[in-house]
């Protein structure tokens, strides 16, 4: 028997709430919504390689789909971080202020082009304390960043604790009344779930594939299927993103509709019932017992509560026709 490779932050997420406190587990937790899986054939998280296992969670709609025809054993789940995220907001108060910034950066295959005075003028808008959330990765660092001025007051956050990451992104999003992110990726769900007002700022056409040369690692088969410039997406991909890259004016309905589907709001399981349905499908062992923390079933009955409107959802025409497509 052989351990799944540790997904990082959602690793400890998945031991929190279960209440495995340093446990392994079988199976990997796809990241989130994965902009090279959009509108694509699923050829990297289909892999065993990907993970050193056959065995997968998975927790937006669209990835579970393409996972029902592979050859892995997936378990279509809702979001780890939100577990954290109703832990934090149940454990703790905040009166949200000011914005949280998402700096732009590149990362292992991506890189971002263009100069920096569009991300000047949105910090020159945005509603003060501004926190600015930068890459911990070296490889991600955007090379433009050290040409912006930053208001002295700000405060910088790198989450370079894997064990605590979710919990510093919680605590931001929940003292932030405005969040700014520069391409529609996962974090605009997380912050439409909260209710905060999401600014994207940024274009993806800024974005492209690195070269060999740029490249600070050598491309492995899972790094091949990372791309996700605008010189590598699909036509398919170019009507998503673009649809999404206008998140503050879309009707409030497809927002909700698009976040219950790429959380999988309509999975959320007690992490008793959680448990059970794993330990039954051989993702966990019998030997990994539960020990139940109180924190996280007040948590799971704080996300009852606000997912209930938001599975019953129906979105606009276009929104439907667009999300058929991914």
């Amino acid at each position: 028997m052989f351990f799944a490779d540790q997904s990082d932050k959602w690793h400890h997420s998945m031991q929190r709430y279960l209440g495995l406190p340093g446990a392994s587990f079988l199976y990997g937790v796809i990241p989130g919504v994965c902009r090279e899986v959009v509108g694509r054939r699923d050829w990297m998280y289909t892999q065993p390689e990907c993970f050193n296992s056959n065995k997968v969670y998975v927790w937006s709609e669209y990835h579970a789909k393409k996972l029902e025809k592979s050859k892995m054993q997936s378990y279509y789940g809702a979001c780890p971080f939100l577990w954290d995220l109703a832990k934090v907001a149940t454990t703790e108060s905040y009166k949200p202020e000011g914005s949280l910034f998402f700096i732009p950066r590149d990362d292992q295959v991506t890189i971002r082009d263009a100069d920096y005075r569009n991300v000047q003028d949105a910090i020159n808008w945005a509603s003060r304390p501004i926190r600015f959330l930068l890459p911990w990765r070296e490889c991600d660092i955007w090379k433009e960043w050290k040409n912006l001025k930053l208001p002295e007051d700000s405060e910088f956050i790198q989450m370079n604790d894997r064990v605590n990451r979710q919990f510093i992104l919680s605590r931001l999003l929940l003292q932030s009344e405005h969040v700014y992110i520069p391409w529609p990726g996962t974090d605009i769900y997380y912050a439409e779930f909260l209710g905060k007002h999401v600014h994207i700022y940024d274009r993806l056409e800024y974005y492209r594939t690195k070269t060999i040369e740029e490249s600070p690692q050598s491309k492995t088969k899972i790094l091949r299927h990372l791309k996700w410039g605008w010189d590598y997406l699909n036509d398919t991909q170019k009507k998503f993103f673009e649809f999404t890259n206008t998140w503050s004016i879309l009707p409030e309905d497809d927002r909700a509709f698009l976040t219950a589907k790429m959380l999988g709001l309509s999975q959320l399981k007690s992490p008793e019932d959680l448990y059970n349905d794993l330990l039954e499908i051989g993702f966990l062992r019998e030997e990994d017992k539960q020990v139940v923390n109180e924190e996280y079933i007040a948590a799971y009955e704080w996300l009852q509560k606000k997912t209930l409107k938001l599975n019953n959802i129906k979105c606009s025409d276009r929104c439907t026709d667009i999300y058929a497509t991914i």
